[in-house]
């Protein structure tokens, strides 16, 4: 798996049908190679993209993400399948359909706040996964629910770092376009996620930009859908970073995550995603691929013994050194 990861670069531009071409500021630059790029994320709103590079990267479904102050923008071709089995399945799906699939996915995510908790040796809040709340509501349920796990969340944020987050930053919690390094950290580790997603999906052969619970003012809702229960991963990761640095991830002069900030994250958040779960041969990245697959197998056959979801257990992994390399 690699990601590549621009920041602060000045253009990017692509060889033939080979390469990318990465174009810093004082004139230098880097090729990657087009079979060796899993995802590319950037990070702010000042690097050009050549259009060829777009195109390039639609034609290997190779997700594009952009992080800036306006939030994560995924940028994806579907694969060219018209009517095939499983969308026309996924496009025939009821709203009940929709919420039983969204609420398995939902209860996978706060089971994996559940064990990040209990890892850190927390209380777990009872009865948070109230079914019969969430059927007849989801979208309240998970926000309410969201709500009160996100609290247990910050609690676990070393105490010089939050008051240096409140009295610095203003801080109050998970924002999604907050200008803190907290919050600024969280959306780039989602976009890693996305992207993975992304292209996880369209291999399954789900349209990414037919969702289950999030509005279609979302570019690819499916993903926001399908990346919730992996999100557990990136909030462990960057308080694992906070924990380890004792340190608050540092902002650039243009208000952007430094690159170093950004390479530990990173390199926390890949040792987690190819760290092998115990008892099997799965990581958490291959987890992607495998769950998304079984989505759609649910979808198509509407089966509903398929089990789809991912629940992150931190105690659960074996973690070697990673060897992932990000811009």
């Amino acid at each position: 798996m690699r990601t590549i990861f621009v920041k602060n670069a000045e253009l990017v531009t692509r060889k033939s049908r080979s390469s990318l071409i990465i174009h810093r500021r004082d004139g230098s630059y880097r090729e990657v190679n087009i079979r060796d790029i899993e995802a590319v994320v950037i990070l702010g709103a000042a690097t050009k993209i050549e259009c060829g590079v777009i195109s390039l990267l639609s034609r290997y479904n190779i997700p594009l993400s952009i992080v800036n102050r306006l939030g994560v923008s995924i940028l994806a071709v579907p694969v060219v399948t018209l009517y095939n089995e499983t969308r026309r399945a996924q496009y025939l799906l009821s709203d009940a359909e929709k919420t039983e699939i969204m609420l398995e996915i939902l209860k996978a995510k706060f089971r994996g706040f559940s064990n990040i908790l209990k890892y850190h040796e927390k209380e777990v809040p009872e009865a948070v996964l109230e079914e019969a709340v969430a059927e007849r509501d989801l979208l309240h349920w998970e926000a309410a629910t969201s709500r009160r796990y996100w609290q247990l969340m910050i609690d676990l944020i070393p105490g010089s770092i939050l008051r240096e987050l409140k009295d610095r930053y203003e801080f109050q919690g998970r924002r999604p376009r907050a200008k803190d390094p907290f919050n600024q950290s969280i959306s780039a580790l989602y976009a890693i996620l996305y992207s993975l997603s992304t292209r996880a999906l369209l291999a399954s052969g789900l349209d990414p930009t037919y969702g289950l619970h999030h509005r279609t003012r979302y570019s690819l809702p499916l993903v926001y859908d399908y990346t919730e229960m992996y999100k557990p991963i990136a909030i462990h990761t960057l308080i694992k970073v906070l924990r380890k640095t004792e340190k608050l991830p540092q902002l650039d002069e243009d208000g952007y995550l430094t690159k170093e900030s950004m390479s530990t994250m990173m390199k926390e958040l890949f040792n987690t995603l190819n760290a092998r779960i115990r008892r099997t041969r799965i990581t958490p990245h291959r987890a992607i691929y495998i769950n998304a697959i079984k989505l759609a197998t649910r979808i198509r056959t509407r089966n509903k013994q398929i089990h789809y979801t991912y629940t992150y257990n931190p105690k659960k992994l074996q973690h070697t050194k990673t060897t992932d390399k990000q811009w």
